[in-house]
Parts: structure tokens; C-alpha cells; sequence
């Protein structure tokens, strides 16, 4: 009795073992996503830069990045846009380049047209209004 409770224990572990490690395939969405979301800020974990028109700005709030494969991304603009306290844009499309993941969001704001560009790369965001 005891062999068989022993036969039976080892089995039940090497199934779950066998099914803990059936996941060989990578899956950017576990990974490098997981490392590029999150709330981006000046004095933050992960960094943020904003120039508007190419002037470097000193005060600023952050941004929350937010994104599925790193194909497209939600963002969240928190005292970025000028008169703008909170600014949010939905599956904005995301392009791999040798700085990172870049992106441009072309808005109308108080009849004026702005133009954001920028970068996400490992602990840091760049962007650029165009006002």
C-alpha cells in the first residue's frame, strides 16, 4: 500500500511538472510589455522627457502607457497637454524602431491641432508636443 501511495504522489508530480513547463513559446506580452507599462513621470522608476515645439519643459506630470504585443497602446496624459489636466487615447498604433516603440497622436484641442510624438524604450518615454 504504502509503494502504491508513493507511485501515485511521484506520478501527480511529474504531471504537473510536465504541465508547468508546456510553455516554451515566448510571448512578448508576458515580458517586455510587462517591463514598458506603466506611469511614466520626471522623477519617476520610469522616466520621462517632454519638450513642446523642441523646447526642453521642466514642469510636468506623467504619463500612464498601457499596451497588448506592443502593436498598439492606451495612453493616459496627466498635466502634460497645455489646459488639458487629463488626456486619454485608445489603441494608438505603435511602431518598432531602433530607439523603441515609437508613436504620433494627432488631436484637435480649443481649435488648436497638436501633434505628439514620441518614443517608449526599457525606463524611459520621450515626447514631443507640436502646438
Amino acid at each position: 500500500m504504502k509503494t502504491k501511495f508513493i507511485i501515485i504522489i511521484f506520478t501527480l508530480l511529474l504531471v504537473m511538472g510536465i504541465n508547468s513547463c508546456s510553455k516554451n513559446e515566448y510571448d512578448p506580452e508576458d515580458y517586455i510589455t510587462s517591463l514598458l507599462s506603466g506611469e511614466y513621470k520626471k522623477d519617476g522608476i520610469w522616466k520621462l522627457y517632454v519638450t513642446i515645439n523642441g523646447s526642453a519643459i521642466e514642469d510636468y506630470g506623467y504619463v500612464r502607457f498601457d499596451s497588448k504585443y506592443l502593436k498598439e497602446a492606451d495612453f493616459k496624459f496627466v498635466d502634460i497637454i497645455p489646459n488639458e489636466h487629463v488626456k486619454e487615447y485608445k489603441n494608438i498604433p505603435l511602431s518598432g524602431t531602433e530607439e523603441g516603440c515609437a508613436f504620433t497622436i494627432e488631436d484637435t484641442i480649443n481649435e488648436k491641432v497638436i501633434v505628439i510624438t514620441g518614443v517608449v524604450s526599457l525606463g524611459e518615454m520621450k515626447i514631443n508636443l507640436n502646438i
